[in-house]
């Protein structure tokens, strides 16, 4: 392993990610958001499958058996996964062990081995705070069609969604106190909000058994977050995001959707009983905007689909990276769990679309490829004017 390069922003590891990490100060990154493989083979690549794992555990000498020493079954595609949620795990204790307390992890699964990646992210010691579901319409069914009087039998879904973990090491003391000492262990959640915000509402509590959201009654609050569900600076980020195709799927079914406008001091509906009998609904504190729409209107949305465009595919010496991301999606991503002038960790650095997207918000970024031919790709990418496209006509492999 060695630094490749190296400069105030950006530094680019060749080596396997497990040794590389080992060598990191503990507590020194902000945040890691990685698109690691997903134990799929992919495209017939070695490093997606049981092959570059085992060689990777082989790498790190973890003083254990692997899973293909220790278990008793035989079916390939179980020993296959096993061994891919073991090395998912020895990598993820790395990553744990670097990160400042409360800081995030975002990983990337695939829908087939995804359940072994977010067991061994919570065994190596994250605490998994939720999942996001990225939905994309550009997928293409890879499956055996049946002949015969079994046609129109097919053997796989279209792909649509990917999901990722959201993991976050454990704090030291309360989110407060963490946030205060180490600038971690938060979501950016104003930098990160969806559309223009023109349905704001005056929810600034956590609901109560009613579904109620007022700050009126001290039994039925909990500590008050802000603003929920609207504000003048676009709504609160949902765990779903979508392409422009799906977006607009989701607004052709379910058409303009209208939401009211009501003046401050509007008194709301009244509730029905839960203890003390009937009460009147809360008034309004403030003007509450309408507005209308579809529905995709409530989450975010990117303008490029599933498979990254040409311009976001660099190639050299007719090397392209087959599972890029779009490059909206992980600015998003990086902006959503990094604090201002943070450090972001790519342990899985590919093409560099993670390296590229941190820098574009302003973030530093360690980044780490193995495989030797996708060096070019990331210099390739962080050398050019950043934001501006690639440009080397169709290509015809599959994201």
């Amino acid at each position: 392993m060695k630094i490749h390069k190296q400069n105030d922003e950006i530094t680019l590891w060749h080596g396997d990610c497990i040794e590389v990490m080992r060598t990191l100060p503990d507590n020194s990154v902000d945040a890691v958001v990685t698109d690691p493989p997903y134990g799929l083979e992919f495209m017939g690549k070695g490093w997606d499958g049981a092959d570059g794992f085992r060689r990777s555990l082989n790498a790190a000498d973890t003083g254990r058996d692997n899973a293909f020493g220790r278990t008793s079954r035989t079916s390939p595609e179980y020993r296959a996964g096993a061994l891919f949620g073991e090395w998912c795990e020895v990598w993820a204790i790395e990553a744990l062990r670097v990160l400042k307390p409360g800081g995030h992890m975002l990983a990337f699964g695939g829908t087939r081995t995804w359940h072994r990646l977010a067991v061994a992210v919570e065994d190596a010691g994250f605490e998994v705070r939720d999942s996001i579901a990225w939905l994309y319409g550009s997928g293409f069914p890879k499956s055996l069609n049946l002949a015969g009087e079994w046609e129109g039998w097919g053997t796989a879904l279209k792909p649509a969604f990917e999901p990722i973990v959201v993991g976050r090491k454990p704090l030291t003391g309360t989110v407060a106190a963490n946030v205060l000492a180490h600038g971690t262990g938060a979501l950016n959640i104003a930098d990160t909000r969806v559309g223009d915000g023109s349905e704001s509402r005056d929810r600034t509590g956590e609901a109560s058994q009613e579904k109620r959201y007022t700050s009126d009654g001290g039994t039925n609050i909990a500590a008050l977050p802000g603003v929920r569900g609207g504000s003048p600076d676009g709504r609160w980020p949902t765990n779903v995001l979508l392409d422009e195709l799906q977006a607009e799927v989701l607004d052709a079914q379910s058409g303009t959707l209208t939401s009211g406008r009501m003046a401050a001091g509007t008194a709301r509906a009244e509730r029905d009983p839960i203890v003390y009998g009937k009460i009147g609904g809360p008034a309004t504190t403030r003007d509450t905007p309408g507005d209308s729409g579809g529905a995709s209107r409530f989450f975010p949305t990117f303008r490029y689909e599933a498979k990254a465009p040409t311009s976001e595919r660099p190639s050299v010496d007719g090397v392209q990276h087959p599972t890029v991301k779009p490059l909206e999606l992980m600015r998003w991503l990086v902006r959503l769990v990094t604090p201002k002038g943070g450090l972001v960790l790519e342990p899985f650095a590919g093409s560099g679309t993670t390296i590229e997207a941190a820098l574009l918000e302003g973030f530093r970024c360690i980044g780490i490829e193995r495989e030797e031919s996708y060096l070019p790709l990331i210099e390739k990418r962080i050398n050019k004017p950043l934001e501006v496209g690639f440009d080397f006509g169709d290509w015809g492999g599959a994201a």
